[in-house]
């Protein structure tokens, strides 16, 4: 009787995939977008709302990277509201920065009103949101943070603002279309990723100016709970 033999396997060439460990705070991104993508209509344009300081800078360099391993087209809309001497030289940061990194820029022009009902800094932020807005795109992102979300429920807490006021900032804003991908992430993280990474900015003059009730909680009020009560 003939010996059976076994048929000869074939060899089947698994290609290796490579893990690329992704830093901390792209990888937290990536999972925010992942996510969105997955719990709404696919997303293919992203704007990101550009100052030209350290969070916005960090922000546009982190939807850049997700670039690479998203597809969806990414813009930057920067607001100029003629308040400081050196708004012109803000334009010109982030055109050179948005140019190094071939991403398409939007400046809006913008005056405020005499009346400033809102104050000015509520007025400048109204006008803000009013032009990014009006952006033709999938998705708005900005760089509210940690440390933003503590400010906005103090100031709202000091001025006497029922339950719907102290609510905190989401992380998506789904009327709006509105996403806030670092609102866990404290200040600190963005600038050490910032000068991780050799990263440039501005920084807004006007952000010393205690006069103002939010610049006043974040350089007296915040310092002092967190020296308090920290962990």
């Amino acid at each position: 009787m003939a010996s059976l033999k076994k048929p000869l396997s074939k060899k089947v060439k698994v290609p290796i995939l490579k893990k690329t460990k992704q830093p901390l705070l792209l990888n937290e991104v990536t999972k925010g977008f992942v996510s969105l993508s997955q719990t709404h209509k696919k997303i293919s344009s992203i704007t990101v709302a550009l100052s030209g300081g350290v969070d916005s800078v960090v922000l546009l360099h982190l939807l850049h990277q997700l670039q690479k391993t998203q597809n969806f087209t990414l813009k930057a809309s920067h607001v100029h509201h003629g308040l400081s001497k050196h708004a012109d030289k803000w334009v010109k940061f982030c055109e050179k920065l948005c140019a190094k990194l071939s991403v398409k820029l939007d400046v809006h022009y913008i005056q405020l009103p005499k009346k400033k009902s809102l104050g000015i800094e509520g007025e400048a932020r109204r006008l803000r949101y009013e032009k990014l807005l009006q952006s033709q795109t999938d998705l708005v992102v900005l760089a509210h943070h940690e440390d933003d979300q503590a400010e906005t429920f103090l100031l709202q807490l000091i001025r006497g603002a029922g339950v719907k006021g102290l609510s905190s900032m989401g992380h998506f804003d789904d009327t709006r279309k509105l996403w806030r991908p670092l609102l866990n992430t404290s200040r600190i993280e963005i600038e050490s990723y910032a000068k991780k990474h050799k990263l440039k900015w501005i920084e807004d003059e006007s952000n010393q100016n205690t006069d103002f009730d939010r610049n006043f909680i974040r350089s007296k009020i915040l310092p002092l709970l967190k020296n308090r009560f920290s962990h």
